[in-house]
């Protein structure tokens, strides 16, 4: 009799699995169908930090290495296209999202986090996928030009809305395939795809079609490009159990934790996006085109980041979700580890902005870097908030996340209506921005105070040393630019870039008692970066 791993000391036998989890026998006891998926596998805490640790090296790889192309491609495309395109992409890219959390329900989170999951499950989530994403495209495609009219955008933003309304559609049918390959924790696989899909898609489609004299299209190109690699790849390697399911019973079930997500989704992409479509709406066309690179700059890189570790966390903590201590042991490395990282980096980020605008950009985009600052402050708060979100979602609180992104958007369109009731331009929109994101991250550590008991001196403190690290880092960096003040403005950022990664490495390196390096040690995270091979009892497992 096959039975399920974790759950009974008397098991003696397993059926048979494909890579996926997908057993090739039924059990009686579980009311299973044959082809369920076993899902209840419960590694030993080692073995899941071992993997885990493996994921976050691959997934930072990949986003350090997406953000290494984008350099030289925004770069690129900068001197090839106008602040325009760039604004007229932006709004296209907002009005998008705000339809695309419904339209991929949720499933690849429902997926991921579902305790049991059958074959059955897949079935239908691969239906719902389907049905979702062609009736969503159908929808926006006939009400885009509202929506084009609502924003006050030019006309030809209709078109291009309607041609990259098919990322989401490709998005949402490849949700069930995406969510796949996360619970099986292929992290390698998973960034090698997003990685290479962004390469060929921008450095491939988009920046040919720049240089081609495409203008705003050649961004259309490259998401589109990057998006179809992405989808056709991830249903290339579980197409065994795409097999859509038309049963509503099956679907219903699959769509429920869904549309929780995709709700509490869409809150957050309005509380994320709406600085996008108040620029545009009060400050022109133009001025998105310079706030969209000064988010590029300042923010993107850090919110990369941390999508790709959601990849990773949101698998892991759902796996512990039963485990109270090992989940509270996880959520405080976590924060400590990324507060130790990140904090630094938007520093560095906000005191090289001059320079870092003149040598990427070029001369035409002067006042992108006077934006560049608070929205590195915005980087960082996006960052830190990503964590106990993605906690409330493995935990399956879905309804509090709800109220605190709620509560976030509130205070958000509150500071927003002040900035421009006071006429303080895109600055002030901003500093509302900045100020919201403080309000949501002080709710989350509450919320989480009391979810999971004794976590929040733990993570203030590591909060309070990251601040001093990132103040040491980024004086290093502003020291080194008042040096160079008179030299090429090239000569001057690696400089300040070679000063600022230096005294980041020393506090890894001889920092030994701050709670965010403790943390990356024990969990084996920076440890070969400096030649140490001790293996820890993860690693070993």
């Amino acid at each position: 009799m096959p039975v399920r791993c974790g759950r009974s000391g008397s098991s003696h036998r397993m059926s048979g699995s494909s890579p996926l989890g997908v057993s090739t026998e039924s059990a009686e006891d579980s009311a299973a169908v044959p082809g369920d998926v076993d899902a209840t596998r419960s590694p030993s805490a080692a073995g899941l930090t071992s993997t885990t640790v493996r994921g976050a090296r691959w997934t930072l790889l990949a986003a350090f290495g997406t953000f290494v192309v984008q350099i030289p491609y925004s770069a690129a495309v900068s001197r090839l296209l106008t602040p325009s395109d760039f604004g007229l992409v932006a709004l296209a890219m907002f009005m998008l999202r705000f339809v695309s959390y419904f339209a991929q329900g949720g499933l690849s989170s429902a997926v991921v986090q579902r305790p049991v999951l059958r074959e059955r499950d897949i079935r239908a989530s691969c239906a719902v996928g389907i049905t979702t994403g062609f009736a969503f495209y159908a929808l926006f495609w006939i009400v885009a030009p509202f929506g084009v009219q609502a924003v006050h955008a030019p006309p030809e933003l209709t078109p291009v809305c309607r041609a990259l309304a098919l990322s989401f559609l490709l998005s949402a049918v490849s949700a069930t395939a995406s969510g796949l390959l996360r619970r099986s924790m292929r992290y390698r696989t998973v960034s090698l795809i997003e990685f290479l899909s962004y390469l060929v898609g921008y450095c491939g489609f988009g920046l040919v079609s720049a240089v081609m004299g495409c203008g705003v299209w050649s961004l259309v190109y490259a998401a589109l490009g990057q998006s179809a690699l992405t989808a056709l790849t991830h249903c290339a390697l579980t197409w065994r159990h795409l097999r859509p399911l038309f049963d509503v019973r099956a679907m219903a079930g699959m769509a429920a934790f869904g549309t929780k997500v995709s709700l509490v989704g869409f809150l957050e992409f309005l509380a994320f996006s709406a600085d996008t479509v108040l620029v545009g709406r009060y400050a022109g066309v133009q001025a998105l085109g310079h706030y969209n690179r000064a988010w590029f700059m300042a923010a993107l890189p850090l919110h990369q980041t941390a999508a790709a570790l959601n990849k990773v966390l949101l698998p892991a903590f759902s796996r512990a979700q039963s485990d109270r201590d090992r989940l509270k042991g996880a959520y405080i490395d976590s924060m400590s580890v990324t507060a130790l990282l990140f904090a630094p980096m938007a520093a560095t980020v906000a005191v090289c902005s001059d320079n870092a605008v003149e040598v990427l950009l070029g001369d035409a985009w002067q006042a992108t870097a006077d934006l560049v600052p608070p929205l590195a402050v915005v980087g960082l708060l996006n960052v830190l908030a990503y964590l106990p979100a993605v906690l409330a979602e493995a935990l399956g609180k879905v309804g509090q996340k709800a109220v605190i992104e709620l509560l976030h958007l509130i205070v958000l369109l509150t500071a927003a209506a002040a900035a421009v009731a006071s006429d303080t331009g895109v600055a002030g929109l901003a500093a509302a921005l900045v100020a919201a994101r403080i309000l949501q991250h002080a709710a989350y550590l509450v919320w989480l105070s009391r979810a999971i008991p004794g976590s929040m001196p733990e993570v203030l403190v590591a909060y309070a040393q990251s601040t001093a690290v990132a103040v040491f880092v980024a004086s290093t960096a502003a020291a080194a630019g008042h040096v160079m003040r008179d030299q090429p403005p090239t000569v001057a950022l690696g400089l300040q870039l070679a000063t600022g990664s230096a005294a980041g490495a020393s506090v890894l390196l001889f920092g030994r008692s701050l709670r965010g390096v403790r943390a990356a040690r024990g969990r084996a995270l920076i440890q070969s970066a400096f030649g140490s091979r001790k293996h820890t009892a993860a690693e070993r497992a």
